[in-house]
């Protein structure tokens, strides 16, 4: 295996959640990183998993020389490593808890079960049939010969949680367990409320559970890129911190941005509290010492992954609703039963996009190259920028040409409060060149995954029996009522 497929050969028992620190150790002395520096050679820890070897320098061991650092397809992995993920039922969590268990991995999971009840509330179903949780834990079993542990827990209730965190003693948590949708948290009081509650509460009660006991685990939380907004300024989206030589001029006076937080601009009340736990989690690891990578997510699309295809009985949630379906998933079941594709405005607003596929490979890269104790660090989890009308066009080019449709694409009244026209700049540079990431799929090879799957005959049905729910109706003024159509485009074959 090179380097670039293994990029965490080098890491030190610095970063690995199985060293325990000994004595007094005081990250806030002179800033992390000098610490680091001060303490090479001073510092002893002992490792949790091979005592024999007693007390020693952190910085002397690295993962390629130690026994218990074993090389997977996505660099070097913590034989065994406990791993708990919350929000395990999800779109997100449950291909992850495949994935992470067939490469070897303890993998433990709890979910309130809310989505499928949101889901339920608002008309709308999975496309693709979803079974219950223990039913998939015995699939996944059964088809891939693994073991996932889940536990129904609701990630608030503190007085189960903390206990459980001291039960499983995980080495990695993701921390998924939150609601995801913007037009959702703009409905109403109720949907906003429960929206900051569940994301911003759940996320601050994880942190203090963690320093408790957790403290040596790694958590990957989930942000999104829509916390950065789209800047009209045109200046680049950089990746959650300013790099080291941004600088700010002011009234012939220079100052240095380097490592601090770069500004956010949430655009529903959704991402406001996903920039709520980014600082959350920022102040967590500077005051306790905890560790984080914070992904700032583009929008993921696709059902697609090599475990969930195993069989229908692994199926992730594949929703195409206007409060939980995203966009590529919903224009394909659009596409699918005829409907037209449903676009805001001009149709050019821009985002970051990934899918299913390299999303689930880039949590795995994260978790296998923990950050260091008191380290927060930040991602943009991104392969592709698209317009939004490039991507309703990308669908209907394939759904003509490849399965016989005849695609429209229909422009509405905008119901959200934003920049229609705007520059786009992301920097998405870390997850290549630090944790050696390279992108397995594309817009157009999901498209295809995504059509089969639509135009298979009860799929189709269950698109065809929530029509009602595909049209949206949410206005970021709280109103529910259907835009005025500005335009219907059949695009050219």
């Amino acid at each position: 295996m090179s380097q670039h497929d293994c990029p965490n050969d080098k890491s030190t028992c610095w970063s690995c959640p199985a060293v325990e620190f000994k004595g007094h150790v005081d990250f806030r002395a002179c800033g992390q990183a000098a610490f680091r520096k001060a303490a090479s050679g001073q510092l002893v820890v002992e490792c949790k998993r091979r005592p024999e070897i007693g007390y020693f320098d952190p910085m002397s061991i690295t993962y390629d020389s130690c026994t218990e650092w074993r090389e997977s397809e996505y660099g070097r992995l913590l034989k065994g490593m406990r791993v708990l993920i919350l929000g395990m039922d999800g779109y997100l969590g449950w291909p992850l808890a495949l994935k992470l268990a067939k490469l070897g991995c303890e993998v433990h999971g709890i979910d309130n079960m809310v989505r499928r009840k949101l889901v339920d509330e608002k008309g709308g179903q999975s496309v693709l049939p979803i079974e219950s949780m223990s039913n998939r834990v015995a699939a996944a079993k059964r088809q891939l010969d693994v073991d996932i542990h889940f536990r129904e827990m609701d990630l608030l209730d503190r007085e189960s949680l903390f206990p459980y965190l001291q039960e499983v003693k995980p080495e990695a948590i993701v921390q998924f367990a939150e609601i995801p949708s913007a037009p959702y948290s703009m409905a109403s009081v109720d949907k906003a409320v429960h929206t900051i509650e569940n994301n911003v509460v759940g996320t601050l009660g994880l942190l203090f559970g963690m320093r408790d006991h957790a403290a040596e685990a790694s958590l990957i939380k989930l942000g999104t890129m829509g916390e950065y907004g789209s800047p009209l300024t045109g200046r680049p989206l950089f990746e959650g911190l300013f790099p080291g030589e941004a600088t700010l001029q002011y009234q012939g006076e220079e100052w240095s941005l380097g490592g601090e937080l770069t500004p956010r601009d949430p655009v529903s009340f959704y991402h406001v509290s996903k920039v709520q736990g980014t600082f959350s989690v920022y102040e967590a690891c500077k005051y306790w010492w905890l560790r984080s990578y914070d992904v700032m997510q583009g929008v993921i699309y696709g059902s697609h992954t090599d475990e969930l295809a195993a069989d229908p009985a692994l199926n992730t949630r594949f929703d195409i609703d206007e409060w939980w379906g995203t966009v590529v998933n919903r224009f394909v079941a659009q596409t699918a039963v005829g409907e037209p594709m449903t676009i805001y405005g001009s149709g050019n607003q821009m985002r970051g996009y990934i899918t299913l596929k390299d999303a689930m490979q880039c949590i795995v890269r994260l978790i296998a190259k923990p950050p260091e104790p008191g380290q927060y660090d930040v991602v943009n989890q991104v392969t592709d920028v698209f317009t939004v009308r490039h991507i309703a066009e990308t669908v209907a080019k394939i759904g003509q040409r490849e399965f016989g449709l005849d695609p429209l694409i229909q422009r509405l009244e905008n119901p959200r409060v934003e920049a229609e026209e705007h520059p786009y700049e992301v920097i998405h540079e870390k997850l290549q060149e630090q944790f050696g990431f390279q992108s397995e799929s594309s817009l157009e090879e999901e498209i295809r995954h995504i059509f089969k799957s639509a135009l298979e005959p009860e799929a189709k049905s269950r698109i065809e029996a929530q029509r009602d729910v595909l049209t949206p109706r949410t206005r970021w003024s709280g109103e529910q009522k259907e835009m005025a159509v500005l335009e219907t485009i059949r695009p050219a074959a």
